[in-house]
């Protein structure tokens, strides 16, 4: 009977959409705390940069864990190593790589004045196809992190016994060992991720941030407002708005 961990047994299944669920969880925790809030539009298209990225790297992450497993030499036996050693490089010393090659992108498209392109500015209103092409370009800065991250682990076969040891006090325990490699550190360490990456994608531009998704249109509200649109969640001075109004009697 092969006691090994099974990441694509009924049990790891249930386990990794519990994980799925409750990293999206985070990130509605996170906006709450978040001071000011981005409008709800933008921080949907910054959370969805990671959420559509994450899911591509945790398929990436299983079928490496199983193809190197399925390996005779110089590759995990057990892709439950595999899969842990994965995590724990793509939320460590994959952040500032991640970090690096997103620059790199960036500077490379936006030297092709290719509109829409500058991380967390979707336009005003935020348009679909200017997140999209975001979304291609982060998936393309993880796609260049996880080959980095691939390659030395298999030029550094010692991940291997790193993770055996790291990972020994599951040994025969194969729903404990699942459990923690699918679900409890996973979770512990992409939330952790998350909060770093969103600092490196989202806009820093709080005018752009908090610009009105749709621009005022009666003249009346334009004029009271020099022509400009107001600022999303921008505070209102009632008492200024007093003043300015005895001020017009007076005159």
């Amino acid at each position: 009977m092969d006691d090994r961990c099974q990441l694509l047994g009924p049990f790891a299944l249930v386990v990794q959409g519990a994980m799925g669920g409750l990293a999206v969880l985070s990130l509605v925790y996170k906006r709450y705390k978040e001071e000011p809030r981005r409008p709800v539009i933008v921080w949907a298209f910054d959370v969805s940069k990671q959420v559509l990225g994450a899911s591509g790297i945790h398929v990436m992450n299983l079928f490496l864990a199983i193809l190197s497993s399925n390996k005779e030499e110089d590759a995990p036996t057990n892709p439950c190593h595999w899969y842990f050693l994965n995590i724990l490089l793509d939320t460590t010393i994959g952040v500032p790589m991640l970090w690096f090659f997103l620059s790199m992108i960036s500077k490379a498209v936006q030297g092709l004045n290719i509109p829409g392109t500058r991380s967390g500015d979707y336009g005003t209103p935020p348009q679909f196809n200017w997140f999209m092409r975001q979304a291609i370009m982060y998936f393309l800065g993880l796609s260049c992190m996880k080959f980095t991250v691939y390659v030395m682990l298999i030029v550094m076969p010692f991940w291997d016994d790193l993770a055996g040891f790291l990972l020994s006090w599951t040994k025969g325990r194969q729903r404990t060992e699942v459990s923690f490699v699918m679900l409890v550190f996973p979770l512990i360490m992409n939330m952790i991720q998350y909060y770093l990456v969103d600092s490196i994608i989202k806009s820093h531009d709080k005018k752009q941030i908090f610009r009105r998704t749709e621009p005022l249109h009666s003249d009346d509200d334009l004029s009271a407002t020099g022509g400009i649109s107001r600022f999303q969640d921008e505070p209102v001075d009632d008492d200024a708005i007093l003043v300015d109004a005895a001020s017009e009697r007076e005159r």
